[in-house]
């Protein structure tokens, strides 16, 4: 995948409208000039730059990235979710097959990133001790040949390779990191750019709910449409399946709707559109084509050659007492996922939350290393984090919240990231980031209030319990301080004694190597949508009902289909229920669609499992039955009912109050009046954090 080309030493940019050039790269700033000016060297912060809303890149980066943004802001194009699995499996398919020779023509053109990750990935490729600036691309193309014979597929010739590597530069010339949408196969891509084309989906026989294919036919008016789905419908399910039947039973069907027959011709081509694997499918009885090949577990001890060049990913229960920052009533640990980049022992991301470990939560930690932080502007840091890309390698145990389809979807197909696995039984493989969680504790969490150690008795639980003083934001906030602006900048026994902290070691490769490559500020929101869970759904005439949550919109309406179950395609977001995605197959998009009952205003930001909580109690109260969905005064009335609920439970059962915590985070009750909220003096933390920043800015200075 073909990222936000960091800027390079001459590349000309534009700031506040005016242009400069890039004079030197001495990290984590950028020198420039203006050429038509002073001529005055100038120094600025790379993050800043890329942060600021003036920044307007290099001249072709940014020619490719105009053909990106559309007009409706919340539409993102992807093609690929609108094949059916045969389809993306074989587009994968070829795209992996390209992979080492898109590395090859990047590592050629001076990208040392690239250069790392073929090394990694395809050494295989690379005879003894040869390195890849002895290999020729011709060779290359033969050896890849060579290898798609002997993992058991057809075997795909050098000149074949050549033509998917030259579909693949053309897509992405036209729309940078859609390259791939250029292999998809052109005998199962319907052109249907004209207005008389209608989409036809192919419904299995049997089972209304999966869509086989759609294909696209030029008709008259949409009236033909459903008369053309049942008919292909009934014609799959015969054993002897003739077209001239199809065309007769058209031609009734058109009659009995006062609707002009369809030419034989019409129909013929319509039946050569459907994707002949789907005859196999129906013949051996196959309900659903798997898409996804299996993981190949691959361990080593591995050593990273760069920043993002391997990932490791793992959870951890914190041992610190938290509390609800309205009641402040004790809640509980959290859950931290971490991730960390190898090369540099920098974090890389991270998600904290009372959820237990999921696949979930594993997506909100990639999306917040793939992402820019923004640290100084949401939490006051005086250091940028800089750490933020998509890896070629992530690193994760075997947890069914990481070794699911789910998670390896997102990072191989999404990320074109690789994914590798731990042994099992085997933590040494994962020792880095299992030491850091030490760290943590030994270095952070000893010396705040709440914080007590593992294996400690129960009197200093309950002791840990009475002292805590801390919310999740709290901590949320503390952990980003301690990341950017002290461990980033610590001494670390696992780097080199000339790069011995993880700031020293990234800012050093990027003298070297420039800035690995981003996701551009204004595709973030593409990655997100890219990155959650998908599901078939039905849209009918009162919208779509997820989870008891209607959703619809006059943009979508065209999509109500009452005969068909799960015709759309959606993604959604668990921690927000306020809107959904579903897919327009024609635009190739995702639209994003409100909430209409509830209305989205009155569940902005709520969680699916705090919703279920809600309905839940008020079902036991009888405020609505179990087909209802609540309306906004039901909503309010249920926060109010869980509250109670909830403030009777916080001082007497601490298994129920973790089990609604697990439902939807901090469930808040209003303090009594007059009954302040404890605080405390600023942690030892706090005053480390302060003084170290103070004696890193005196040195500067």
């Amino acid at each position: 995948m073909k990222l936000h080309n960091p800027l390079a030493i001459d590349d000309e940019f534009y700031l506040n409208g005016v242009k400069f050039f890039v004079h030197d790269i001495q990290a984590p700033n950028i020198l420039y000039y203006r050429e038509d000016g002073d001529k005055k060297i100038r120094e600025i912060n790379y993050i800043s730059l890329l942060e600021d809303s003036t920044f307007v890149g290099p001249e072709e980066v940014m020619k490719k990235s105009a053909k990106n943004e559309t007009k409706v802001e919340k539409k993102v194009t992807f093609m690929l979710d609108t094949l059916i699995p045969d389809r993306k499996k074989k587009t994968i398919l070829r795209l992996n097959l390209i992979k080492p020779i898109l590395l090859y023509d990047k590592a050629k053109q001076g990208d040392l990133y690239a250069l790392n990750s073929f090394n990694e990935i395809y050494k295989g490729y690379l005879n003894g001790k040869e390195t890849i600036d002895k290999l020729t691309k011709k060779e290359l193309l033969e050896r890849v040949s060579k290898k798609s014979k002997e993992s058991g597929e057809k075997k795909i010739s050098p000149r074949q390779l050549e033509r998917y590597l030259q579909a693949y530069y053309e897509s992405e010339n036209n729309r940078e990191n859609f390259g791939v949408e250029g292999l998809i196969s052109k005998a199962y891509y319907n052109s249907h750019s004209r207005e008389d084309e209608k989409a036809i989906q192919i419904i299995h026989p049997k089972k209304d709910e999966i869509i086989l294919d759609t294909i696209y036919c030029r008709v008259e008016n949409d009236e033909y449409v459903p008369l053309i789905e049942n008919g292909i419908k009934r014609f799959l399910s015969k054993k002897r399946k003739k077209i001239t039947h199809l065309h007769s039973d058209l031609e009734i069907l058109c009659s009995s709707k006062n609707l002009e027959p369809l030419l034989y011709d019409t129909v013929y081509k319509m039946v050569k559109r459907i994707n002949i694997q789907i005859y196999d499918r129906l013949s051996k009885g196959i309900m659903e084509a798997e898409y996804q090949d299996p993981i190949t577990q691959r361990v080593s001890g591995y050593f990273a050659k760069c920043p993002l060049n391997v990932i490791e990913i793992d959870h951890v229960k914190l041992p610190i007492k938290l509390i609800d920052e309205t009641t402040g009533s004790d809640l509980g640990e959290p859950w931290l996922t971490l991730a960390i980049d190898v090369y540099t022992r920098m974090i890389w991301g991270f998600d904290l939350s009372f959820q237990n470990p999921s696949g979930h939560k594993v997506m909100c930690a990639i999306y917040n290393g793939i992402c820019l932080k923004r640290a100084k502007e949401m939490y006051g840091t005086i250091n940028d984090w800089e750490m933020h890309g998509i890896p070629t390698v992530i690193y994760m145990d075997n947890g069914p919240e990481f070794n699911n389809a789910y998670v390896k979807s997102m990072i191989e197909d999404e990320l074109q990231a690789e994914v590798r696995f731990r042994p099992v039984a085997t933590p040494r493989y994962g020792g880095i980031i299992e030491r850091f969680f030490r760290t943590i504790n030994d270095e952070f969490l000893d010396q705040l209030l709440g914080f007590y150690s593992k294996g400690s008795k129960a009197e200093e639980r309950q002791a840990a319990k009475k002292e805590a003083i801390l919310t999740v934001s709290d901590l949320r906030e503390l952990l980003v301080r301690y990341f950017v602006d002290l461990y980033h900048f610590d001494t670390h026994r696992g780097l080199p004694l000339e790069e011995d902290t993880p700031a020293v070691r990234f800012h050093r490769a990027v003298d070297v190597m420039g800035y690995p490559p981003s996701i551009p500020a204004n595709q973030e929101t593409n990655y997100l949508i890219k990155l959650l869970p998908v599901d078939m759904k039905s849209y009918d005439k009162d919208g779509i009902r997820e989870e008891n949550v209607r959703y619809a919109s006059p943009e979508t309406s065209r999509f109500v289909n009452t005969r068909m179950k799960k015709n759309v395609k959606i993604k959604f977001d668990v921690r927000d229920i306020s809107h959904i995605y579903i897919l327009d197959t024609i635009n190739q998009s995702y639209i994003e669609v409100p909430s209409i009952s509830p209305p989205a205003e009155q569940v902005q930001g709520m969680s699916r499992d705090l919703f279920k909580a809600i309905r839940k109690i008020l079902i036991e109260k009888g405020r609505i039955n179990k087909r209802q969905i609540p309306g906004t005064e039901q909503i309010i009335e249920g926060k109010r009912l869980i509250q109670e609920r909830y403030e009777t439970m916080v001082n007497k059962n601490s298994s129920m109050r973790k089990h609604i915590l697990n439902k939807g985070g901090a469930l808040s009750v209003a303090l009594p009046t007059g009954v302040p909220i404890k605080r405390s003096a600023p942690s030892k933390m706090q005053n480390l954090s302060e003084k170290y920043n103070n004696q890193r800015s005196g040195k500067e200075s």
